[in-house]
């Protein structure tokens, strides 16, 4: 039992090295000794407690233990605002893509510093995220949004723990519940509006890339940082090795790609082969005609003078093509996803089909295209049935 010590008209208990001391007011001070810094010392703490006598024993064995285990934190006034700015500063800018920067800035500066960006992150509690969530799903955004927000408030908070020294203790989004991602089936058209396009599309400004694009299921970014170094035309492959991407503020930015598994080798079809060949054969003919004014970038996909094409320039052609030839609305991604649609339904692999789209894992690929696994479960069923069915022979 503590040891009850009269000090004034304060009344003072020793417990473990650490002390509770009552106030004329009512309140406890409870003090208790840091951990030892390198020099071997330890700072004498203080912290209030507003409530009884025992809730003050309990505050002073949690703070003790906590320096036992390493968990202890300072006391900090840090606001999330400052220390979102402090992760991008000290984690992002050395770990994370320019425009992967500019979305976690963005996600951040939108949904997050609005509603607790002044809130201490010591005071910050799971109820509170839970509210942004909820917040967020009423004015109406999408639950891939809100589900973003989370990863990134998360990755914010769990960089406050492990910091050195540490911000807090815990990270109260880890207890938070986002919304779960909502599954829409992608947008695609069939195959004869697909032929359409590709037919009314020739001969306009980018309708070898659009062709490409079909082909390949290779993403934007890829496609316009693709060089002639990563292609073989003998063999018949290439390599996606980088990104060109056009950032706000930035121009344009080279990169690697996405993930480790986007970085990968696609086989080329004849007719993909025979489609850069005559973008090549363009190209030095264009060389001749640019003269002194070409610029010998090496890029497979380049503008009149050598010049890599813009990516929003090609996005914006795709959508106005799409509007004047009055197709059914779909993004210049959605040739991405036309690409793995078809390969799927012709009967590949889904492993197949996610290493050549470059997803990290196949569950994303069977998740983003689940709409399409009824067509092939007939066809599996079907193709076991064949397989089993006896031979009848009749004399």
């Amino acid at each position: 039992m503590a040891r009850l010590q009269q000090t004034g008209s304060s009344k003072k208990s020793r417990y473990g090295g650490g002390s509770i001391t009552k106030l004329p007011s009512g309140s406890w001070i409870v003090k208790w000794y840091g951990p030892a810094d390198q020099d071997g010392n330890r700072k004498r703490l203080a912290h209030t407690v507003k409530s009884s006598k025992g809730a003050a024993n309990k505050k002073l064995r949690e703070l003790q233990s906590a320096v036992d285990d390493g968990t202890h934190v300072d006391k900090s006034k840090v606001t999330v605002k400052e220390f979102a700015a402090t992760w991008m500063e000290t984690y992002v800018a050395t770990n994370c893509t320019l425009r992967t920067a500019k979305g976690y800035q963005g996600n951040i500066d939108r949904y997050i510093i609005p509603y607790i960006g002044k809130v201490a992150v010591q005071n910050l509690a799971t109820t509170q995220i839970q509210g942004i969530y909820a917040v967020l799903l009423e004015r109406g955004l999408s639950h891939t949004t809100v589900l973003h927000t989370h990863r990134v408030l998360k990755q914010i908070l769990g960089y406050a723990v492990k910091s050195n020294p540490p911000v807090i203790a815990k990270n109260p989004a880890d207890a938070a519940t986002p919304p779960k991602r909502e599954k829409k089936q992608m947008a695609m058209w069939d195959v004869p509006t697909i032929h359409r396009f590709l037919d009314e599309s020739k001969g306009t400004r980018y309708g070898h890339i659009f062709d490409f694009a079909i082909n390949t299921g290779m993403r934007r970014s890829e496609i316009c940082g693709l060089r002639w170094y990563a292609v073989d035309l003998v063999a018949g492959r290439l390599e996606v090795v980088a990104t060109l991407q056009q950032i706000r503020g930035h121009g344009l930015v080279t990169g690697a790609p996405k993930t480790k598994k986007s970085r990968r080798n696609l086989t080329l079809s004849s007719d993909t082969v025979a489609l850069l060949q005559a973008v090549q054969g363009a190209q030095i003919l264009a060389k001749d005609d640019a003269g002194p004014l070409w610029q010998n970038t090496g890029y497979v996909f380049a503008q009149a003078n050598g010049s890599p094409v813009l990516p929003d320039s090609l996005t914006a052609g795709f959508a106005a093509l799409v509007k004047e030839l009055e197709l059914p609305h779909l993004s210049f991604h959605g040739l991405r996803h036309g690409n793995a649609t078809l390969a799927l339904l012709a009967g590949i692999n889904p492993k197949i089909v996610s290493e050549a789209l470059g997803h990290s894992s196949v569950t994303i690929t069977l998740d983003t295209y689940s709409h399409v696994l009824p067509n092939m479960q007939d066809g599996m069923a079907n193709a076991v049935a064949t397989l089993l069915k006896r031979s009848t022979n009749i004399d």
